[in-house]
């Protein structure tokens, strides 16, 4: 940990004699910058997840075709005279020339043999059978153009797990270099969040990848007001643990975006989220240095929970971005223009590391913005050595803010739409919808400047 500063110090008393390293990037100014670039951005959706019915017929195939993503990810067990699920999606995603991500055991090995069952076997493994399901996984999908990498981990917090995830980790980076292991959970949630990322990303290859799932609209949470930006605190603290977690660390992150609603039994678990919600999950997820986008859930359907016996012990409803017989929900059109916005960005983002973000909540001093009117959280993007881009994020989510910004030693080299800067008083004014971002490209200014 690196010495933290005495107004750092200050803080972190204050927020219930949190460490520094614990207080999100907002609070600190010593962020390293990410060792990795961005890269073309990660624009995905879960389908089915626990859901028992199949649907991914001509009338499926061609909604999911028009959401605007470029990748998939879907855990279901099915097979018919097409094959299983997994091989369905995989060609139609090979054929769209997006990517996925390979979840199930390969042909003719036991249920047990997904790669996410050794990983959490926590016992020791046979590194010789491992290596047989490994390299059988890669000769399975290998000539598919769609298939990115391994999905290995969901869910799995127990400290006792980690080993024989960095053993899989690692005997994938041996036979598959060129493909990344994925891992899905909150990281909080994890025994100890810091080991299961050493696991996960110290252990083999160059660019493995957390995603990091986060639901934060319950039933009972209003669209606007105090308790509505606690909990927008909430996901951005959270998505600040997962940046500083991978900080020093050759690794990618994406942002789980909660789309669904839930029902449990009789109770409104979830609510479904506006369209201004789903877009400021993004933004903050970008805001963070996320490198994908993935949104939980597409699908809708139920989910049967069962014991040991067989017996269900609870019925869990979904609504996702299409409803039960395929046609889109209030979300759909939402999700298809974010995404549109997206692939738009990603370009600008793609060269650029993270380096870390500055928040109207808690604004440090810093060489690069002196002050900030409006609620925004604000991520710092360049070469690894100079900021040269910021995204500015809305957090009101229930209306749109005119935003100012005061730069400190730069400029704007160019705006975009809906942006205006001052040259000489130094300010920048956005207009951001609800929920909205913008990305600006800035430059350090000449001493000819004035």
């Amino acid at each position: 940990m690196r010495p933290c500063s005495r107004f750092v110090v200050l803080c972190a008393l204050v927020l219930m004699g949190l460490s520094c390293r614990a207080v999100n990037p907002t609070a600190s100014l010593d962020y390293t910058p990410s060792t990795l670039a961005m890269g073309p951005l990660w624009i995905a959706t879960w389908l089915p997840a626990g859901m028992n019915d199949f649907r991914f017929g001509p009338q499926n195939r061609d909604y999911l075709a028009r959401l605007g993503v470029n990748a998939v990810q879907w855990l279901q067990r099915h097979r018919d005279d097409r094959g299983t699920a997994e091989e369905q999606l995989m060609r139609f995603a090979s054929d769209r020339g997006w990517q996925m991500l390979a979840y199930y055991e390969p042909h003719d090995f036991s249920p047990y043999d997904k790669l996410h069952n050794w990983a959490t076997r926590g016992d020791g493994l046979n590194s010789d059978s491992l290596r047989v399901v490994v390299e059988s996984v890669y000769r399975q999908w290998n000539a598919n153009s769609a298939f990115a990498g391994y999905l290995v981990g969901h869910e799995d917090y127990r400290l006792a797990q980690y080993a024989s995830l960095a053993e899989v980790v690692d005997m994938i980076a041996l036979i598959d270099a060129d493909r990344p292991a994925y891992s899905v959970g909150r990281l909080r949630d994890y025994e100890d969040p810091s080991a299961f990322f050493d696991a996960l990303f110290d252990s083999g290859g160059t660019d493995n990848v957390f995603q990091q799932e986060h639901y934060v609209f319950r039933g009972g949470v209003p669209v606007e007001g105090s308790s509505f930006q606690r909990r927008i605190n909430l996901l951005a603290d959270g998505f600040d643990e997962v940046a500083r977690g991978l900080e020093g660390r050759s690794g990618h992150w994406h942002a789980i975006v909660q789309v669904q609603s839930e029902m449990r039994g009789t109770q409104v678990y979830y609510r479904k989220p506006t369209p201004a919600e789903i877009r400021l999950q993004v933004g903050l997820g970008l805001s963070r240095g996320a490198s994908g986008i993935v949104y939980f859930l597409y699908s809708s359907g139920v989910e049967e929970l069962r014991d040991n016996g067989g017996s269900v012990v609870e019925t869990r409803v979904y609504e996702g971005l299409v409803d039960v017989n395929g046609l889109p929900t209030s979300n759909y059109a939402a999700v298809q223009q974010i995404n549109s916005d997206l692939r738009a960005l990603s370009p600008k983002l793609e060269t650029l590391h993270f380096h870390g973000t500055l928040s109207s909540r808690l604004l440090l001093q810093n060489s690069l913005i002196r002050r900030v009117d409006g609620e925004v959280e604000v991520g710092l993007f360049g070469d690894g050595q100079r900021i040269s881009h910021i995204l500015v994020v809305n957090r009101w989510a229930h209306s749109a803010q005119q935003v100012r910004l005061e730069l400190s030693e730069h400029s704007v080299s160019y705006a975009m739409a809906g942006v205006e800067y001052d040259q000489k008083k130094n300010w920048v004014v956005l207009e951001l919808a609800a929920g909205d971002f913008h990305l600006l490209r800035i430059e350090q200014r000449s001493s000819e400047d004035g």
